[in-house]
């Protein structure tokens, strides 16, 4: 009796873990077709009545002209492009309306000397570029905080809005721009489409299944050889 509980139980969790892996799948698709639909709309131009209305629409395609402001550059670490590691390099940009953060794109980092940053164009005049506006620029994973550090350039591995507002003294808005128009810079833009793991929910949840049929299996199995040695003779 006990051992048809644990089986009926464990059929039960396992069953809702692949439902929860499913739901997690279908969830990905939905924000797989958002970003595409996304990428299909027209540009929505930054400015003071969208600005922050932004963050709760994103992703989504946007416009905005400014001018960039490079002393505030932020270099991203340990970002690859093809197998080659290199940099983002995230610029705000001074529009009319606000200071909005804009990942211009990804440079080679010079393997003979690691300390030294690769030259990279920085237009003076007022720019109009188009982009993803996204809720965050990429992380990667990071044992303990940032080093905040005020030092020019800055070189992180990860930038938060926060941070770089305490490290830069901008306000900034809550969303980030990265960037797909081109500009003579000699930053590469070539963004891979979004990772979101579809695959790897629909595959939990198969192997969830997998178990629940295994240990309903087994349930009536045992549970059949059980009634069957009650019910004979001799074994009353």
């Amino acid at each position: 009796m006990v051992a048809m509980v644990a089986g009926v139980l464990g059929f039960a969790l396992t069953v809702s873990l692949g439902n929860w892996q499913s739901r997690r799948a279908e969830l990905k698709l939905a924000l797989q077709a958002q970003w595409d639909a996304a990428q299909q709309d027209a540009p929505v131009v930054v400015n003071a009545a969208t600005l922050h209305d932004l963050p709760a629409r994103v992703p989504v395609r946007v416009r905005l002209t400014g001018t960039f402001r490079h002393r505030y550059s932020v270099w991203l670490d340990n970002r690859q492009s093809n197998g080659r590691p290199g940099f983002f390099v995230v610029t705000p940009i001074e529009t009319d309306d606000g200071i909005v953060l804009v990942n211009r794109g990804w440079v080679a980092r010079d393997v003979q000397d690691r300390s030294r940053l690769p030259s990279i164009g920085e237009p003076a005049d007022s720019v109009a570029i188009e982009g993803m506006a996204l809720a965050q620029l990429p992380q990667l994973l990071q044992l303990g905080a940032e080093a905040e550090s005020r030092q020019r350039p800055l070189v992180w591995q990860n930038l938060e809005f926060e941070s770089f507002e305490r490290a830069s003294g901008l306000r900034v808005a809550r969303f980030v721009v990265q960037q797909t128009s081109h500009i003579d810079d000699g930053l590469v833009r070539d963004w891979p489409a979004p990772d979101l793991g579809v695959e790897k929910h629909r595959g939990y949840a198969l192997q969830w299944y997998s178990l629940a049929a295994l240990i309903a299996l087994l349930t009536l199995f045992f549970g059949w050889r059980a009634w069957r040695a009650a019910s004979t003779p001799g074994n009353s």
